[in-house]
């Protein structure tokens, strides 16, 4: 696996997951749906690939005073 590809799946990752924590705090009941189904893909994707994201969306949920991925306070 290359290095740009596993930069790309971290990408998609954080996108997906700011995307979900959007939708989340708009209370958009589709937008929610459509952001969770996009999360767990790029999970998906990421185990498939041994790519780790677990540290970027921490550190993307830390940069946004939210959650991380496990439900916990990432701050």
């Amino acid at each position: 696996m290359s290095t740009a590809f596993a930069a790309a799946v971290r990408e998609r990752a954080q996108m997906a997951w700011q995307a979900l924590q959007a939708a989340r705090q708009e209370r958009d009941a589709h937008a929610v749906l459509v952001a969770e189904a996009e999360w767990e893909d790029v999970r998906r994707l990421a185990d498939a690939h041994a790519v780790s994201i677990e540290a970027t969306i921490e550190a993307a949920a830390a940069e946004a005073g939210g959650a991380g991925p496990a439900g916990k306070d990432a701050a």
